[in-house]
């Protein structure tokens, strides 16, 4: 009994060595075959339902699975930190269930408090449920007091200090770091270059980060769409931007976000509306419910010609799919305004607007504008006063040249 029982235990071990090969070839198939012939062989074979957990994430998003074998594992050994941790990933990887993401990461750290993955996936998790950036650079820079080294973290707590009140220069120093750690880390010089960017728009530098980003990942779309961005944006290089997304569409076939992008640009690009449209209209077949590529494509129909109602009925789609769109809105509001000069439907729409937002300088402006055509110049004045006050310069303007302050 004891040699068969040995026999039994080689026998899993062999599994589970083949098992590992076939990981490295990203053969989840047979991966999940061996682990699963491993423990049939020994039952108690905790790791082997920790790597099965690791085989089902990776393939596909087998999130459910993955976390079934995870807790058996942590059943056979309730101190097997890692299961924990990769517990913590699957959860935030599945349909973003960060909570409990967070709680396996405490055990996990609770078990072995120098895990720093767990810290770092830690940070990935506060940043990303509803903005916890605070405690994401925490988590980050426990993990870093543990794993000097760990270029991926530095990287991280950048995005975090970016997106936390827009403290670009420590966001940059921390890019800066992880590349002088790992320099051929393509995600830091990404990120750094959307820093620059959104900076006070430091094109000419984020143009060139993209580049270095591309030169290390030839296949990386998303720095291909943001430097189409950054060309679009510095100098309106119009021509420079179209060329950039069509590489990234080129790349990423699906790439919704693009298309439209690229639709702003020949909107704007000397009115090429019949190509913008074509480009929204390319959006919405990869992404139905994009409502800004409804409201993009309205815009596009208004201005190609006044195709109003066709434009209204773009509008409309994209309140359908997004109720508190407020630019949608307000944009129906300018065309039914401009169309036939019916300025009391306008100035309903204009009026949602501004409930969805209270600051929407644009929409006071154009509603100020509305009860002026109707005749009514208390109002006009009042909300073209309101509409200075957020900042509007046309309304600004008006208002200094006819010697009203506001």
């Amino acid at each position: 009994m004891e040699n068969n029982n040995q026999t039994n235990e080689q026998l899993a071990q062999k599994s589970f060595n083949k098992a590992f090969n076939a990981y490295s070839k990203k053969q989840y198939e047979k991966v999940i075959e061996c682990f699963q012939k491993a423990i049939k062989l020994k039952p108690d074979f905790a790791e082997a339902y920790l790597y099965m957990g690791n085989a089902y994430k990776d393939w596909d998003g087998q999130y459910e699975q993955a976390i079934k074998c995870y807790k058996k594992a942590i059943k056979l050994k309730p101190n097997l930190a890692n299961a924990y941790c990769n517990m913590g990933i699957a959860y935030y990887s599945w349909n973003g269930q960060y909570k409990k993401a967070i709680e396996c990461y405490k055990k996990a750290i609770e078990l072995k408090p120098d895990l720093a993955d767990s810290y770092y996936n830690m940070g990935v998790a506060y940043g990303d449920w509803n903005g916890q950036y605070k405690k994401a650079i925490e988590c980050y820079q426990k993990a870093i007091k543990l794993k000097p080294n760990y270029a991926e973290t530095y990287c991280n707590m950048g995005i975090a200090y970016s997106d936390w009140n827009g403290q670009y220069e420590k966001a940059i120093e921390c890019y800066q770091k992880a590349i002088k750690l790992k320099p051929n880390l393509a995600n830091a010089y990404f990120n750094m270059a959307n820093a620059y960017s959104d900076w006070n728009g430091q094109y000419k530098k984020a143009i060139e980060y993209y580049e270095e980003a591309i030169e290390l990942k030839k296949d990386y779309a998303e720095a291909y769409a943001n430097m189409g961005s950054a060309y679009a944006t510095w100098k309106r290089q119009y021509d420079k931007a179209i060329e950039c997304w069509q590489k990234a569409i080129e790349l990423k076939p699906d790439y919704a976000d693009a298309y439209v992008n690229m639709g702003e640009a020949y909107s704007n690009w000397n009115g090429q509306y019949e190509k913008a449209i074509e480009c929204y209209q390319k959006a919405i077949e990869l992404k139905p419910n994009y409502a800004e590529a409804y409201n993009n494509m309205g815009a596009a129909y208004a201005d190609w010609g006044g195709q109003y109602e066709k434009a209204i009925e773009c509008f409309e789609k994209a309140i359908e799919l997004k109720p508190d769109y407020a630019d949608a809105d307000n944009n129906i509001g300018v065309d039914y305004s401009v169309w036939k000069g019916q300025y009391g439907k306008a100035i309903e729409y204009y009026k949602k607007a501004i409930e969805v937002k209270p600051d929407f300088a644009r929409a006071y402006a154009v509603m100020g504008a509305a009860y002026g055509l109707k005749g009514d110049d208390k109002q006009a004045i009042d909300f073209l006063k309101q509409a200075a006050r957020l900042g509007d310069e046309v309304a600004r303007q008006w208002l200094k040249g006819n010697k009203v302050s506001w």
